[in-house]
């Protein structure tokens, strides 16, 4: 069994106080759920209204898929217009 985990950091310009941070970050987290078979967290900066750490950990039996998994949530998430990938980094163990 692997497991990948993928630790991205969110920048967020748009908001403007915790409520509109939550906003964006639970509808992005429901999308990534809902097309990718993951779980999602915020695991740092969540008193920071304009940043955000998200890790993002899926479970499978080949490193490749895993790969391929957590590299297509960074596109997905590159796509969405209301956050910036200020930096991202892959771990299979």
């Amino acid at each position: 069994m692997r497991i990948g985990i993928c630790t991205v950091r969110l920048g967020i310009p748009n908001t403007f106080s915790l409520k509109d941070k939550r906003q964006v970050c639970s509808s992005l987290f429901s999308h990534i759920r809902q097309n990718f078979n993951v779980s999602v967290a915020e695991v740092s900066e969540q008193d920071s209204f304009r940043k955000s750490v998200v890790a993002i950990v899926a479970v499978n039996t080949s490193s490749k898929h895993l790969s391929k998994t957590l590299s297509k949530v960074v596109e997905f998430i590159e796509k969405d217009y209301r956050v910036m990938i200020e930096d991202y980094g892959v771990e299979i163990i």
